[in-house]
């Protein structure tokens, strides 16, 4: 952090997803701030402009995209050795004509999987990870048996939810369960049941890693896994333990109250917003939920939902 204040300023930034899936950026002039790196296409946000309204002018000046409707993705504020930056990330949903540099920069279409071998400016990391990441979250539930899992994985939409293997992380059938999700495309994270445990295990084809609150208290560094790593968080300690540690991911809970712990006090989604927006952790809002509130989660700073029931495929609508 600098000793003295610096110049601070909000910026909105495009994702766009082309039909094929692939993300358009653009290359910043050498001689702006960052110059020379890719970026997701947008700019500042004038006095008095909505979010939605200010990234419309920026990719009709700077794209020649006319009357492009947006959502929100994620928020991430960082802080630079020269300038402080809000970054308000936004889905493109609809738009008019095709793509290109009107101010003489370069545009190009990539690969999702290509993203993080690009050089982007520090603050887009976070949403770089976060565009890796499905909207849903399903936990894998612990009272089926094996048959009743692999059916459950099948019914999975690979192209929306990941699978939590939370208490099966350590299941003797884990490498066929691991081999069925490799099969349908599902992305898995599985449950680290000590700072270490990353370290002892086989983990080739897992997704992601996931620490309970506990193991996350205990880390001294981040555990020695290529993929995302995402963190338990119940609190704002948590939460900055987890940045501490340069983590990718967090679910955050319990935002609603829940079947399975009802004497726990819920956050409220404005409470988990005022946590999560601005951080550079790709945030699920865990607990009460279902896939239906993803709108309501990306108004509050999260990126996606998580759960069981509601996310579990032929399960009872019982949210937990």
């Amino acid at each position: 952090m600098p000793a003295t204040a610096t110049p601070a300023i909000t910026v909105v930034a495009a994702i766009i997803r082309g039909n094929d899936g692939r993300i358009c950026l653009s290359r910043r002039p050498d001689h702006k701030h960052q110059g020379g790196r890719w970026e997701f296409p947008g700019g500042k946000v004038e006095p008095g402009e909505t979010l939605s309204s200010a990234l419309a002018r920026e990719l009709e000046e700077e794209l020649g995209m006319q009357a492009a409707l947006s959502s929100p993705f994620m928020t991430i504020a960082h802080q630079y050795e020269d300038l402080h930056v809000t970054l308000h990330f936004r889905d493109v949903t609809d738009w008019q004509g095709e793509p290109s540099g009107r101010e003489g920069q370069q545009v190009g279409w990539f690969e999702i999987p290509d993203l993080p071998a690009l050089e982007f400016p520090a603050a887009n990391r976070p949403v770089v990870t976060a565009i890796t990441l499905p909207a849903h979250l399903a936990i894998a539930p612990d009272n089926q048996d094996l048959d009743a899992l692999k059916v459950g994985i099948n019914c999975l939409d690979a192209a929306s939810t990941g699978l939590y293997l939370r208490q099966w992380s350590e299941h003797a059938a884990l490498p066929e369960i691991l081999a069925l999700c490799r099969e349908k495309g599902v992305k898995v994270w599985l449950r680290a049941s000590s700072a270490t445990w990353a370290e002892q295990v086989p983990l080739q084809g897992v997704f992601g890693l996931h620490l309970p609150g506990s193991v996350l208290m205990d880390c001294q560094g981040r555990p020695g896994f290529p993929g995302v790593v995402s963190a338990a968080c119940h609190s704002r300690e948590a939460l900055e333990k987890a940045i501490d540690l340069e983590l990718d991911m967090a679910l955050v809970s319990p935002v609603e109250t829940t079947t399975s712990h009802p004497d726990r006090a819920p956050l409220g989604w404005q409470q988990a917003g005022e946590w999560i927006t601005g951080l550079p952790l790709a945030c699920y809002g865990l607990g009460g939920v279902s896939p239906s509130d993803l709108g309501t989660a990306r108004q509050h700073g999260a990126i996606g939902v998580a759960g069981i029931r509601a996310f579990w495929p032929g399960s009872a609508p019982v949210l937990v």
